[in-house]
């Protein structure tokens, strides 16, 4: 997985540029862990039960991904 941040007004957007998935989250903010999104280069990617399957491993690594270059934002509740 190759991980790349995008960031714009705020939001940052980790992208694992190998499946063209994303994790968009608020940078500053508490409890993204809860509220990111997941965005999709390709949303077509999210019409079959692999496709799913894949968006699903990936945006659990990228929320890994986050907590570690983000740890406020991603704190788990306590």
């Amino acid at each position: 997985m190759k991980v790349r941040a995008t960031t714009d007004n705020g939001k940052v957007t980790l992208w694992d540029e190998e499946s063209g998935v994303g994790l968009q989250f608020t940078e500053g903010e508490s409890l993204q862990r809860y509220n990111s999104a997941i965005v999709l280069a390709d949303p077509d990617k999210a019409t079959t039960e692999a496709g799913v399957e894949e968006i699903s491993r990936i945006s659990e690594l990228l929320t890994d991904e986050a907590a570690a270059l983000y740890p406020m934002e991603f704190a788990p509740l306590q």
